[in-house]
């Protein structure tokens, strides 16, 4: 809310040290790295979190976190609705 994205990015790469894996810090860090500007990192991580988490999907379409990312070709790929 304060806008301290590169501490709540620090934070958040901390906890992917103990679960790297794990589809919400991945989530978390792709809407924190969206609002700092780095929108490559930005979708690596949504990447990640989708592979994790079929529920991200919904939770990008509407997230508005995420804005930025909507007009990029790569970010409609990741949120696309499957079917599972």
């Amino acid at each position: 809310q304060r806008g301290e994205y590169g501490a709540a990015i620090q934070i958040a790469t901390e906890g992917l040290a103990q679960w790297p894996d794990h589809p919400v810090i991945h989530y978390q860090l792709a809407c924190y790295h969206t609002l700092a500007g780095d929108h490559e990192k930005a979708l690596d991580h949504l990447g990640r979190a989708t592979e994790g988490e079929s529920r991200v999907r919904e939770w990008a379409s509407s997230d508005s976190d995420l804005d930025t990312l909507r007009g990029d070709p790569r970010f409609a790929a990741l949120t696309e609705p499957r079917g599972e």
